[in-house]
């Protein structure tokens, strides 16, 4: 007879991502778990979810402890599953990419007998494919959080090593005022043009600027609230400057009921890639925009902890990577050391050949 087990751990609750989709939530030996019902229709999740939970009382929906799932093939579909329903899109894009590298690389092979030699393995595969640096790092980090993962639900033993991430040339990705004028003038559509201009203005990233809304705007007056959502997990608020302004004034005119109507990232990110190869930057991001304010700060002559406040910086370690763009800093630093008037010796002094004969 299968154990009974409490309503408070295992009774599901049906639940609705922002994109429609219904899914069955529930808890499993301390974490959240959830099943798509592949529609956006309520009626049809209703029924789907009515099943699902007859079949979690009933047992008959194994529990992780149980380690049902075995290999690679297998363990991929489920955890994307997951982090469909738990991630934002691009997030979980970017686990598809990376899970889809580890597959070809080590075939659908026991989850339990993945090791170091096959972390090796993947890296000299995607090396092979000529993959900068900071591709095969994006890569590697979300392999190793999704067999992380793995570990805490209980499907390996103990975590699989990874070895240290490779060494990145760190290289400043930014735009001139000249370049920035030419990508913005093979734009077509004002408001995404707005949108890329307001990053540049405000240093915003694009998810971020996606989430406004008109409530944002003057919260408090003269300034404008950042969702939490992302990267440090606060809320924050930032000035709006006057080029800024008048953007969001754009907005507002345009009747949207949220300050753009643009919903995905990846679609953001190509449509300005294309317009920057357009203009002769075939190597342009939109994350480079955010470069471009701080930068331009920099060579503005503002001080570090002014621009680390303004790109919302945990750390001054993160801001003094636009140190290089503008060192005049560090000329103010060092003009900043004085000793006082020093006494002017009497001595006479003495001829530099003398100085180096040789004492007999």
């Amino acid at each position: 007879m299968t154990p009974q087990i409490s309503y408070k751990q295992h009774m599901a609750t049906l639940w609705k991502r922002p994109n429609g989709v219904y899914y069955a939530s529930w808890e499993d030996n301390g974490e959240t778990r959830r099943k798509s019902l592949a529609t956006t229709d309520k009626r049809i999740a209703s029924t789907r979810f009515n099943h699902f939970q007859r079949q979690l009382i009933a047992g008959k929906v194994r529990p992780i402890s149980e380690g049902n799932i075995t290999s690679l093939y297998d363990y991929v579909d489920e955890y994307l599953e997951h982090a469909e329903a738990t991630c934002a899109h691009s997030t979980y894009v970017q686990y598809d990419v990376a899970l889809r590298k580890a597959k070809a690389s080590w075939g659908d092979i026991p989850l339990n007998h993945i090791g170091a030699k096959h972390i090796d393995t993947l890296i000299a595969d995607m090396s092979h494919e000529s993959l900068k640096v900071p591709t095969i790092n994006k890569v590697l980090r979300h392999v190793k959080a999704a067999l992380m993962k793995a570990y805490r639900w209980d499907y390996i033993k103990s975590p699989v090593r990874f070895p240290k991430m490779l060494r990145e040339e760190k290289q400043l990705r930014f735009l001139s005022s000249e370049q920035l004028r030419g990508v913005i003038g093979k734009i077509a559509d004002q408001e995404f043009s707005d949108f890329c201009l307001f990053s540049a203005y405000t240093g915003l990233r694009s998810g971020e600027i996606l989430r406004l809304q008109l409530s944002d705007i003057d919260n408090p007056s003269g300034f404008l609230r950042v969702s939490p959502k992302q990267k440090n997990k606060h809320e924050s608020r930032i000035p709006i400057n006057s080029a800024a302004r008048s953007i969001l004034d754009r907005c507002k005119e345009r009747g949207n009921r949220k300050v753009f109507r643009f919903e995905c990232e990846t679609w953001m990110s190509q449509k300005f890639k294309a317009a920057a190869i357009s203009a002769g930057l075939k190597d342009a991001r939109f994350h480079d925009l955010r470069h471009t304010f701080a930068s331009h700060l920099a060579m503005a002559g503002e001080d570090l902890k002014s621009i680390q406040d303004l790109m919302r910086h945990e750390s001054i370690a993160s801001t003094m990577v636009y140190a290089k763009v503008s060192p005049e800093h560090l000329r103010h630093a060092s003009e900043a050391v004085n000793y006082g008037p020093m006494p002017i010796s009497s001595t006479t002094q003495i001829p530099y050949k003398n100085r180096t004969a040789r004492v007999k």
